[in-house]
């Protein structure tokens, strides 16, 4: 039947509501469940017959990204306008998730029965009755069409990489997507991330069939060891090894968990996959369930992320349904429910041993370890923690197997990275490249930015580091050779107006905000060290100072409980080894970069004045003072807020930013 084997028949373990026994610690069932017979349903081919007719319509479908991004652009009310039209039968509109390419939103697609692509980006009221001539069949405006692609063989989509770009290009729109390697997030902006059927429709669940069918436990478990894929949340430990340990646990009682409580400033990876690809994430977690040898499956998600917790709560009702979660899945003997946790937000919820807290209901703060949660996690059983996009790679991986997976990457870091570009960049959005590409080809290629006008990188968070621009490979021994560490993703490209001093003043601020408070390294000394460094942000520095804030982040690197605080004071220690010199500077009440504003003055160029009178206007604090003779106008630092409009306003460049000994009065 379907040329799926039928498994051998066997117990499985059932729980009927395994969050109830959790609370009583119960041990599971035994179950005397009888597989039904594989003749009775097996829904796969016919969602996938479902969903290629919702794909590729004989009429114009029209394809509006509504994820976060898109909806902040005004996503939402284009959806609204093309939806209330009435389009006899000549086109059909729906919502999908992001296609990585933030900068561009709103971006709607328009798919015509011939396979071709129609991309229409940053849409607004002007453009959208482009779009209704385009999807009626009139040849598209050029004005507001910002790319053409061709399905290199019509009704077939499985991802970008299956669509080839044949005419006009606009805003980067080719050198953002040339340089990827899509093969997690090539659904994203494609699919309607609610309908199960386009997500079969693409390559869906034949993993899981696999998995499930023609493969043994223990053989997906070697199958991933043998990928080498590590843990994307930013560690980087080996996955299989961690599937490995979880399940040689004696404990039969085995949980698996999602993590996407996702911290980071900068990095959005896991609201990407979970709002643009939903289902991805589910068929790895069931891989991994089945693997371990688990019945009960959590998605932890911090509850900012609205639009991801409605899109993967109503993935998990939907699969249920269809039979891909819950009771005998795709007609096997397996069995697994799945439930959604929010979290309330806190970043140290982010570590495993504290996500573990907060779903036992106790306070969000990390444990000591060992043991780890692979041997003792929620309450006491073995609980296999992954990342989102960790568990996105896994129906790949059993699709297209290890060897294919180490094609790309390098040899300890394999697979493709998806990293989330922001910062002085042309084009923002997240982004697919091989593990070990080079950073240029991020910074430059992909995100537009000029070699010139980057100053450094920061890397991995508000705990990962801040070091100078310069061309290194993207993997995570390069990355910790820098000084800096992988974590989940984060790239933020900062120029050169970006003050190191006050960049990392403010990791650190963020940082003791969010410290749990558990150990006094961490809850005293974070407070005390973002102290310090305000203090040569405001120019009230001591002698003495620079050494302090040294010894104190070595302090607490060296014994802070977990690994939050350890690494919370990469900012500090990455930018004293790397940028010691603005450090110096504003120890002398100089910011070399003119952003500290009690470091820096405003003085009008009297010599390229035309006297059109625009920084006296708008300047608000009316410092800007006209006089007689021939010093016209002067600026009173004393009545200076630094707001920066006299810079910005001057037609004529007349203002002039200096950074010398000045005292700010009013710290």
């Amino acid at each position: 039947m379907n040329g799926f084997q039928v498994p051998p028949r066997r117990k499985y373990l059932v729980s009927a509501s395994v969050r109830q026994e959790l609370k009583e610690k119960k041990r599971p069932v035994e179950s005397s469940y009888k597989p039904p017979d594989f003749d009775v349903v097996i829904p796969l081919p016919s969602l996938v017959e479902e969903g290629r007719l919702s794909l590729f319509p004989k009429i114009s479908r029209i394809s509006v990204g509504v994820a976060t991004c898109g909806r902040v652009a005004g996503a939402q009310s284009i959806m609204q306008t093309l939806v209330e039209r009435d389009w006899e039968n000549q086109a059909r509109v729906v919502s999908v998730g992001c296609l990585g390419a933030c900068y561009a939103e709103p971006l709607v697609d328009i798919r015509t029965s011939e396979g071709r692509h129609y991309f229409f980006g940053g849409v607004d009221r002007q453009s959208l009755w482009s779009i209704i001539t385009t999807a009626l069949g009139s040849p598209p405006p050029v004005k507001h069409l910002w790319a053409v692609a061709q399905e290199r063989q019509t009704g077939v989509l499985r991802g970008i990489h299956d669509l080839e770009l044949i005419q006009l290009e606009k805003c980067g729109f080719k050198d953002f997507f040339h340089p990827q390697v899509r093969r997690i997030s090539g659904r994203c902006g494609l699919i309607d991330p609610q309908n199960i059927t386009e997500y079969a429709a693409t390559g869906g669940y034949q993993a899981l069939a696999k998995a499930l069918f023609e493969l043994k436990p223990k053989n997906i478990i070697q199958m991933i060891e043998a990928s080498g894929l590590r843990g994307r949340g930013g560690a980087g430990f080996p996955t299989g090894e961690k599937w490995y340990i979880t399940s040689e646990s004696p404990d039969p009682m085995r949980i698996v968990v999602a993590n996407a409580d996702e911290g980071d400033p900068g990095a959005y990876m896991d609201r990407a996959l979970l709002e643009s690809d939903p289902y991805s994430v589910l068929e790895g977690l069931v891989i991994a369930a089945y693997a371990i040898g688990a019945s009960q499956g959590y998605i932890f998600v911090r509850h900012e992320y609205p639009l991801a917790v409605q899109t993967i709560r109503n993935a998990i009702s939907t699969a249920r349904k269809v039979g891909l979660l819950g009771r005998n899945i795709m007609g096997s003997s397996f069995c697994l429910e799945i439930s959604v946790v929010e979290s309330a937000g806190a970043f140290v919820c982010g570590e495993e041993t504290s996500m573990l807290q907060v779903m036992e209901n106790k306070r969000g703060e990390p444990r000591c370890r060992p043991p780890y949660p692979a041997v003792r996690g929620l309450q006491n059983h073995p609980t296999l923690i992954n990342n989102v996009e960790t568990l996105a790679n896994i129906p790949w991986i059993i699709q297209n197997g290890a060897d294919a997976y180490r094609e790309l990457g390098t040899a300890t870091s394999p697979g493709t990275k998806i990293f989330c570009l922001a910062g002085a960049v042309e084009r923002m959005g997240f982004i697919e490249v091989p593990l070990g590409t080079d950073t240029h080809v991020l910074v430059e290629k992909i995100g537009g930015a000029s070699r010139q006008s980057i100053k450094s990188l920061h890397i991995g968070g508000p705990s990962g580091g801040i070091i100078p621009y310069r061309r290194f490979n993207l993997d995570y021994e390069s990355v910790a050779a820098t000084g800096a560490i992988m974590g989940s993703g984060g790239l933020v490209v900062l120029d050169q107006n970006s003050c190191m001093v006050n960049m990392a003043r403010h990791m650190i601020n963020f940082m003791a905000q969010e410290s749990c408070g558990k150990c006094v390294f961490c809850r005293d000394g974070l407070p005390q060290l973002e102290s310090l460094l305000l203090e040569l942000c405001i120019g009230s520095a001591r002698d003495g100072i620079l050494e302090a804030i040294e010894e104190l982040s070595r302090a607490i690197r060296d014994s802070a409980l977990c690994g939050l605080g350890r690494t919370a004071v990469n900012p500090v220690l990455s930018t004293i080894k790397d940028f010691f010199s603005e450090y110096e500077a504003h120890l002398r009440g100089c910011c070399p970069a003119v952003h500290c504003k009690p470091l820096i003055d405003f003085e009008i160029l009297l010599t390229s004045c035309r006297d059109c009178k625009a920084c006296y206007l708008v300047c608000p604090s009316g410092a800007v003072k006209i006089r007689s003779g021939r010093e016209r106008y002067i600026v009173d630092r004393q009545l200076c807020s630094k707001c920066w409009a006299c810079y910005e306003t001057c037609p004529f460049d007349c203002i002039k930013i200096t950074s010398e000994e000045f005292m700010w009065k009013n710290s």
